[in-house]
């Protein structure tokens, strides 16, 4: 039996991969879900459901008060002398994820945080894998190929969202000589492949609910001439990965791109977006200049609530190489599927649950 901590519960990501361990019930003893005090009830309703809809039982899934922002991390002393002494696996999957976030808010979660955890990680006692949820995007600006065994370099980056993640995973990196751990860096995430399913519209929902909120001007212009790739990835293919590579010795001490390995271009996943929502296809073409100019002026005057941050994924020529990840899942089944086989799905979710 296995003992595990998460933080960032009761996010979602979190919640999934538990969910997908309990469906190994014989390999865990129990589950320390770390929360921060003032989201005691979502936590509390996250592990509810948990406990319906799996096979655990209540005295696998304790919640734990915790604050990553704090040396100490567990909030009660003799709480954290247990979880220090008992746990076997730590995931680090708590960050602020906030495209437009300060650099101070990015400095105390995501730098100051991963400090914290991987100095908690480090004095468990029977640590045998420590999982750090770093991102694709520690890349910047860089163009070109990036490889899973590359992280440092020199070019600047796209927001203070990339520059902390980058700055965290080589916190983590200077400990890999000395401790199990096991480096994911998603790209950007979506809903289940299967269902559409999923808790949070970001990323390339932003899209969605700018098409929704212009929908009276359909067929809408594409949004500059780049097609450079754009890197969407389901969620249950992150937690399959996530949970086999956290366990493999082929996961040991090595980085992971989870990211499409064939990803389609920005005007291919536009029309796609656009043809499902519209049943038409787009009609001309706005500069990126001129769309990053309205996006601005919309989001000053409420109209809108689209980061204009989002636009510069849009247009950055950069291909993620995804070697490692497929020779260490050869043979498991676990495959990102092609985007355009599920796409339907994320955007009919997306229009059957999205707020008014």
């Amino acid at each position: 039996m296995n003992n595990y901590a998460f933080t960032g519960f009761p996010g979602f990501l979190a919640g999934k991969l538990i969910e997908h361990l309990a469906s190994l019930p014989h390999q865990i003893g129990v589950i320390y879900a770390l929360h921060l005090p003032n989201q005691q009830r979502d936590a509390e309703e996250l592990r509810d459901t948990l406990l319906s809809t799996t096979s655990l039982a209540p005295h696998q899934l304790v919640l734990v008060e915790a604050d990553i922002t704090l040396p100490e991390v567990i909030l009660d002393p003799i709480m954290r002398s247990v979880i220090e002494r008992d746990v076997h696996y730590v995931f680090h999957l708590a960050a602020a994820y906030d495209l437009s976030i300060s650099y101070d808010v990015g400095y105390r979660v995501n730098i100051l945080g991963t400090k914290h955890v991987t100095a908690f990680a480090k004095r468990s006692k029977q640590l045998k894998r420590y999982v750090y949820f770093s991102t694709a995007y520690i890349a910047g600006r860089r163009r070109g190929t990036v490889y899973e065994n590359e992280l440092w370099h020199r070019v600047q980056f796209k927001n203070h969202y990339e520059a902390t993640k980058y700055e965290a995973e080589a916190l983590v990196s200077r400990e890999m000589g000395g401790m199990p751990i096991t480096i994911i860096r998603p790209g950007i995430v979506i809903g289940h492949s299967r269902t559409g399913e999923t808790k949070k519209f970001d990323g390339v929902y932003f899209v969605l609910q700018l098409m929704t909120q212009l929908q009276q001007m359909r067929p809408l212009p594409y949004i500059g001439r780049a097609n450079v790739e754009v890197n969407l990835v389901p969620y249950d293919y992150v937690v399959e990965a996530t949970a086999f590579l956290a366990h493999s010795p082929n996961g040991l001490k090595r980085t992971f791109h989870l990211t499409d390995p064939f990803p389609h271009g920005a005007r291919e996943v536009y029309r796609m977006l656009h043809e499902t929502m519209f049943q038409r296809s787009p009609r001309g073409t706005v500069p990126h200049a001129v769309a990053d100019a309205a996006f601005t002026a919309w989001n000053g005057a409420k109209r809108l609530e689209v980061p204009h941050e989002l636009l510069e994924y849009f247009k950055h020529p950069v291909h993620y190489d995804t070697t490692q990840t497929i020779r260490a899942l050869d043979g498991t089944g676990i495959v990102c599927r092609d985007l355009q086989d599920y796409l339907p799905e994320i955007v009919h979710y997306f229009m059957a649950h999205k707020n008014p």
